[in-house]
């Protein structure tokens, strides 16, 4: 536990009287948090490209709709993190931390990248510091040989020059895979990141190939 949200939890406010959550030891009320705000599937920030979509065309049509008319949107913060000072304090870092975002990045579809760009700005420099597993993916493991100045381009973007995002590429035999960073947190050896997992399952949306 960090003693910022230790020390936020032991304040007297009016917050925490006005809440039973907050009688429980701190190690469930994380329990709790992480229970709520942890999605079991991946969290998409545009919409996915055509590789996603193999011999499924009219899915792929029906969903660049929704992704263009805001029916799909890029995740907003769980309405936990929104109730209180001190629930957001202790939830906010799980949720950007322990879920995993994904992007295309091949501009085959009609929604391109200002989804992402506009969703990485909204939640700001904090928030964009506490991500560890956004991924710009592609279904197509040759997406890269195929078109490599769409990788150029990516590269050159504002997430990049202007926010300060690195990318670490870690493509398979199973798809196209950038691990996208910001600040200075390093990956352990000891952890294995989701696109090196046999089959990407944790990358994979429903009904994809």
């Amino acid at each position: 536990m960090s003693a910022s949200v230790h020390n936020a939890n032991m304040e007297t406010s009016p917050e925490r009287g006005a809440c039973s959550l907050f009688n429980l030891p701190m190690e469930l009320q994380l329990a709790i948090y992480e229970m709520v705000v942890i999605e079991n599937k991946v969290l998409l920030l545009n919409c996915p490209c055509n590789s996603s979509f193999r011999n499924r065309w009219k899915e792929r049509v029906i969903e660049e709709e929704m992704w263009e008319d805001g029916t799909i949107r890029p995740p907003e913060q769980p309405a936990l993190t929104r109730t209180c000072r001190l629930i957001r304090l202790a939830s906010l870092p799980i949720f950007y931390k322990q879920n995993i975002f994904r992007a295309h990045y091949c501009q085959s579809t009609v929604t391109d990248l200002n989804f992402l760009i506009r969703w990485l700005r909204t939640i700001g420099k904090e928030n964009r510091e506490l991500l560890r597993q956004m991924y710009f993916y592609d279904r197509n493991e040759s997406q890269d040989l195929q078109s490599s100045k769409m990788l150029e381009k990516l590269k050159n973007c504002e997430i990049f020059s202007e926010m300060g995002g690195t990318m670490e590429t870690l493509s398979s035999q199973y798809c196209c895979a950038h691990l996208i960073k910001f600040g200075k947190w390093e990956r352990k050896e000891s952890e294995v990141p989701v696109a090196l997992e046999p089959g990407v399952p944790k990358l994979r949306i429903a009904g994809e190939l």
